[in-house]
């Protein structure tokens, strides 16, 4: 139990950044939580934090000794809501998420401030990166993508809506350019690409009821979706981009769509856990939440 208690208290301070953050969340003296990591360490015989007066490092084994500890804190807190399941207890902790920038306003800023309102005592780590998270090597409980297709036996993987991929391009570019009518006009256009890839990938399309890639010499690469929606709206070039993400600016008239012979696929708006045998409380409501909040939404903000 002793072992349980500093292993919780280790979580904490790793994840506040600091012992004095931590013992006032714990509602203890910082001395009492550095005894307790000094326990810690030396049932460990390793160093799990770096420390100053002024500073606080985490090292590597510290890093993976903290993944474990929240997967293994995260299942006791599971179980014990199973078996118990008391309403009277409000649930509580860290909730950490993960998801594409471009979704972070207003889509998950909308879910994360009404779920809180709910429930006061959970805080959420919003972690806003465009490449592909591990999520089970950096212990996030949930992370939302944006895919064609996303098919992972080992993740739970709960669809919570479509959006349309649109071609899009500012008016001062088709004033200048005109207008491509089908993929193949595509190659005489100058196209920007979104992507994690140094090169830029591809975009799809349907031919037949089935998805084909299209790549060319893009004129402009990123992986930054206000960067991209930017270089769109200023002429650069067509690119190719979710409505999701794209929705105010069409709406505004800075941006718009245009329509080629060939339809363009749905992308899926995901919602990824992994596998557990037991998802904490605290995740559970907060992805009902969100599928919530997202089903409620006006079909245009999609």
């Amino acid at each position: 139990m002793d072992k349980l208690r500093n292993m919780r208290l280790f979580c904490r301070v790793v994840e506040l950044g600091s012992f004095v953050r931590a013992a006032k969340d714990q509602n203890v003296s910082p001395t009492i939580v550095g005894r307790h990591i000094d326990n810690l360490e030396k049932s460990l015989a390793v160093r799990l934090l770096n420390r100053t007066t002024r500073t606080m490092e985490i090292t590597e084994a510290g890093r993976r000794y903290y993944e474990g500890c929240k997967r293994l804190i995260d299942q006791i807190e599971a179980l014990e809501h199973s078996v118990a399941d008391d309403p009277s207890t409000l649930p509580s902790g860290i909730i950490k998420v993960a998801a594409p920038e471009g979704l972070g306003t207003p889509l998950l800023l909308d879910a994360i401030e009404s779920f809180q309102h709910i429930h006061p005592n959970i805080s959420v780590d919003l972690l806003l990166d465009n490449n592909p998270t591990d999520i089970v090597g950096e212990t996030v409980d949930i992370a939302i993508r944006l895919a064609t297709v996303l098919e992972d036996s080992s993740l739970i993987v709960r669809k919570l809506t479509e959006t349309r991929l649109r071609l899009l391009s500012s008016p001062r570019y088709l004033e200048r350019h005109g207008s491509p009518r089908n993929i193949g006009d595509l190659r005489h256009h100058d196209c920007l690409n979104f992507s994690t890839e140094r090169y830029g990938g591809n975009w799809p399309y349907l031919s037949n009821g089935k998805i084909r890639k299209f790549n060319t010499d893009w004129k402009f690469v990123t992986n930054h979706t206000q960067t991209y929606l930017d270089a769109i709206s200023r002429g650069i070039g067509l690119g190719l981009s979710p409505m999701i993400v794209a929705r105010s600016l069409v709406q505004s008239g800075e941006i718009e769509v245009v329509e080629l012979d060939e339809e363009l696929p749905d992308v899926g708006v995901f919602l990824v856990l992994p596998y557990r045998d037991l998802i904490p409380k605290r995740v559970s409501l907060f992805a009902d939440h969100l599928a919530q909040v997202v089903k409620q939404k006006p079909e245009a903000d999609v």
